[in-house]
């Protein structure tokens, strides 16, 4: 089950950066200011999180077809991953701040 995991991880981290993205591009920035992070990440995870889960089922059924475990099984590892917002909300905060930390001191 570890790797079903992981994927879940990897599509998730797939998924924040392409909304980061689409947030710079939309609001015509080259990164988010330091002090806007949170209230950013904030707006975003509570508009989005129902699509991501919807991504991540998506994706999975794609990428992993006859070998899918089922919804049932990804809904559960889900509910896991979201069962704190608050945790959710700093982790992300986290990749965002580490992410432009890593494009903007290349």
């Amino acid at each position: 089950m570890g790797t079903l995991e992981s994927r879940i991880k990897e599509l998730i981290q797939f998924y924040v950066k392409t909304n980061y993205e689409a947030y710079l591009s939309q609001h015509k920035l080259q990164y988010i200011d330091d002090n806007k992070i949170r209230d950013v990440v904030k707006q975003l995870y509570t508009e989005r999180r129902e699509h991501l889960k919807v991504f991540v089922k998506q994706s999975l059924k794609q990428m992993l077809q006859d070998d899918y475990p089922g919804d049932l099984v990804v809904l559960n590892i889900l509910i896991n991953v979201f069962e704190d917002d608050e945790y959710c909300i700093n982790r992300l905060e986290l990749e965002i701040r580490d992410y432009q930390k890593s494009i903007t001191n290349q």
